[in-house]
């Protein structure tokens, strides 16, 4: 299971809502509980390899690599996939029904579960496959 990539609190910053006061839930709380992991576990499905969604950990070498010669991953998320993470929240957030405009159209070929920005940001990422 992917851990969240993104916080309450960055979704509510990108969405526009308000901190919760004085220890109160805030409205939009449950949408976000629901949200944030299904946006997050998209996100890394569209990329592959969990190890993708976080930075490499680094040494005086270089970037470290396990026995598969695959990075090891830090506990930073890459700031491409914090920000589309955010993007899709956003999409999600706004076209509840699935109703907008920013869909990938299947015949694009784009691995059409995220919207067009988000696959965007997350392209340099994803694990190339041949069909």
């Amino acid at each position: 299971m992917v851990a969240n990539l993104v916080t309450h609190s960055e979704a509510r910053y990108q969405l526009r809502l308000d901190e919760p006061s004085g220890g109160q839930d805030a409205p939009d709380d449950p949408w976000l509980d629901i949200w944030i992991p299904a946006v997050s576990a998209a996100v890394a499905q569209w990329l592959k390899d969990e190890w993708r969604l976080y930075v490499p950990e680094e040494d005086s070498s270089g970037v470290l690599t396990d026995s598969n010669g695959d990075p090891i991953p830090s506990t930073v998320v890459q700031p491409n996939v914090k920000a589309a993470c955010l993007v899709e929240l956003a999409s999600q957030f706004r076209f509840r029904e699935g109703e907008g405009d920013n869909r990938v159209d299947q015949a694009e070929g784009h691995g059409y579960m995220l919207n067009k920005t988000s696959t965007a940001l997350l392209q340099a990422l994803r694990k190339t496959t041949v069909a």
